[in-house]
């Protein structure tokens, strides 16, 4: 196997990583939607466009410290990128940083 083989093939399994950890992030939310644990990200959204408006560039689902959260990433109308930590059982805005 040539230096390029090997490459694509490192890519290929690491773009493949990141989708099925994605999927079982999806999934995770989903059923905890479904069993009343945490709020639906559509509502979250709605209140991210009440603290800090914008176009969403990403959103990640995450345990961190026994909390699940919903990060949001976005770009305001000025241009500025924003990060905003919500808990997703109470909906509550935790923190809202810029980012560089």
């Amino acid at each position: 196997m040539n230096k390029l083989q090997q490459t694509l093939l490192t890519l290929a399994l690491a773009c493949w990583c990141s989708v099925s950890a994605a999927d079982d992030d999806h999934l995770k939310a989903k059923a905890l939607v479904e069993v009343g644990s945490i709020l639906p990200l559509e509502q979250i959204l709605k209140q991210v466009a009440i603290d800090r408006p914008g176009h969403i560039l990403e959103v990640e689902f995450e345990l961190e410290r026994g909390q699940y959260l919903y990060e949001i990433e976005l770009v305001d109308k000025n241009g500025l990128v924003w990060e905003l930590e919500y808990d997703a059982q109470s909906g509550q805005l935790i923190e809202m940083e810029r980012e560089e």
